[in-house]
């Protein structure tokens, strides 16, 4: 068996956690997306005069805004290895579930 217990039953507490790491992430992603947005509109009504593309251009490269999106995108990286954590305990417990299915029609086989 390539799957062994002690793993499935690491994945099933994993998905059974609350709250979940995936819902975390994705409050904090939101938070993120969130705070960017507001710190775009303060920096953007801050700003006088220009065409709108310079303003936008102001914007862009203040420091604080570069924060911001560097925050979302680590949360973004978070979230998305909270997901891919999830897409692996369901890989562990369809390889555990074929598995044994496998072993009980080898044993009709019998």
């Amino acid at each position: 068996m390539i799957v062994k217990d002690d793993m499935v039953s690491a994945a099933l507490d994993y998905l059974a956690l609350a709250p979940h790491p995936v819902a975390v992430a994705r409050k904090v992603l939101t938070d993120a997306e969130n705070r960017r947005k507001r710190v775009f509109a303060e920096l953007y009504r801050g700003q006088n005069g220009g065409t709108v593309k310079d303003r936008e251009v102001a914007v862009e490269i203040n420091q604080d805004y570069q924060v911001a999106l560097l925050e979302e995108s680590e949360a973004a990286k978070a979230y998305e290895d909270a997901r891919a954590k999830i897409r692996s305990s369901e890989m562990v417990i369809e390889v555990w579930r074929s598995e044994n299915a496998n072993a009980r029609a080898a044993e009709r086989v019998r």
